[in-house]
């Protein structure tokens, strides 16, 4: 029959003849090409390979649109003051993303300067704490080196220095001589030592001031003036029985903080005391009696009837309760 002859199998070199002369074609569609159903219409597509093809142009259609889609956060503006060159506040408009990155870098400077700000605290306090270690180290020698000098030195008491000057009067005039120099470098020796240390206590009143105005600085931050520290020193110094003079070299805020939340914390107890007080002595609510159900209900029913919105079945009820 023709229809089976236009239809034949096709031969493996045919197949093998194809593939050659189209090294792009798909293997399924050459199969599917070569080895036609009989059955099938001439104008009938197979669907595999159209799907296929959908398939494969489905993932560069989302990329695009991926691609393509705008990052919701870039289209966002916010207005911001900043200061001009010449001081005055400008407005300006950021867009989101700007407007997070100045906030990372202002947040990574701020932590910087902080952590700098520590160091040369600590730096600060490291060479302080070897100058008061040095100024009293030369404090200790200058006293050692006076000690030595009046030791070694050997002068006479006042009793030996006048039979002295009865016995030999010349040895008495060289013996002065020599203890005035003495007592002259004995005294540069004091000089020194007592200078020193004035020095020491001024850098240490000095130090004193520095760390009083610190605290104060952080006490203002939390809210706490003259009035509430003095309160807040009273009410420890009256409750926990502490004298008043242990707070006047008081420089740590971080105390002051801990005194004051124990200050709010007893004053809360007692004031919770005093209202549990007043409301166990205070009188009784006269308890209301509940109207029963029964009662209610036969009010709900009459006033029905009464505004003409009752139903038959309110109308017996009634008749049934008042016995008509």
């Amino acid at each position: 029959m023709d229809g089976q002859a236009d239809t034949a199998p096709v031969t493996a070199d045919e197949v093998a003849s194809f593939l050659l002369d189209n090294p792009g074609a798909d293997g399924t569609e050459a199969q599917e090409e070569v080895t036609p159903n009989a059955d099938a219409p001439e104008g009938d597509e197979p669907e595999d390979n159209a799907d296929a093809e959908t398939d494969d142009e489905s993932p560069d259609e989302d990329g695009d649109d991926a691609e393509d889609k705008p990052d919701p956060t870039s289209s966002r503006k916010f207005k911001v003051t900043i200061k001009g060159d010449d001081g005055a506040d400008l407005e300006q408009e950021v867009d989101e993303k700007e407007l997070i990155a100045g906030y990372t870098r202002h947040s990574d400077y701020t932590r910087k300067t902080q952590q700098l700000a520590q160091r040369e605290e600590q730096a600060v306090e490291i060479v302080r704490a070897k100058v008061t270690e040095a100024q009293n180290h030369y404090v200790q020698q200058a006293q050692m080196a006076q000690a030595l000098v009046r030791q070694l030195a050997g002068l006479k008491s006042p009793e030996e220095m006048q039979q002295l000057a009865y016995q030999d009067p010349a040895a008495y005039v060289a013996e002065q001589a020599r203890a005035q120099q003495v007592q002259h470098v004995i005294g540069g020796l004091q000089n020194r030592w007592q200078q020193e240390q004035f020095q020491q206590q001024q850098q240490q009143q000095q130090n004193l001031q520095k760390s009083f105005s610190q605290c104060w600085g952080v006490l203002g931050q939390q809210g706490i003036d003259k009035p509430k520290l003095q309160h807040i020193f009273e009410t420890v110094a009256k409750d926990y029985g502490i004298g008043q003079e242990r707070f006047a070299t008081l420089n740590d805020p971080a105390v002051v903080m801990v005194m004051r939340d124990a200050v709010a914390y007893r004053e809360l107890q007692k004031k919770t005391a005093d209202v549990k007080k007043k409301a166990a002595t205070a009188p009784r609510l006269p308890q209301q009696q509940s109207v029963p159900r029964n009662e209610t209900r036969e009010k709900r029913v009459t006033e029905r009837l009464r505004t003409g919105r009752g139903s038959r079945d309110d109308l017996a009820a009634f008749i049934a309760q008042n016995n008509l």
